[in-house]
């Protein structure tokens, strides 16, 4: 879970990338330190387009894995990590 902003608003989220990762999306595809992901619990394909970046210390990055909507309606990208809450749900 992600803590935005206060302790009452939290997001569900995956965390995909670590500081000192790279990661990029091409046609959908999550590209993590230039290898593709198999991700398969996401459940629709998507048609996301995101240049390669870079995590930076202290941060993850964090999507959600409904993805079947365009990449600009989703709050997404670099947290830090003190907004993390909690931990694995295995």
């Amino acid at each position: 879970m992600i803590r935005l902003a206060g302790e009452k608003v939290m997001l569900l989220k995956r965390v995909i990338a670590v500081e000192g990762d790279t990661l990029a999306f091409e046609d959908g595809k999550l590209y993590l330190n230039e290898e593709q992901v198999d991700e398969e619990y996401v459940k629709y394909p998507s048609d996301w387009d995101l240049s390669e970046r870079s995590v930076k210390k202290g941060y993850v990055y964090v999507v959600g894995d409904n993805r079947s909507v365009p990449v600009y309606s989703h709050h997404f990208g670099q947290t830090p990590l003190k907004r993390i809450v909690g931990g694995p749900l295995w």
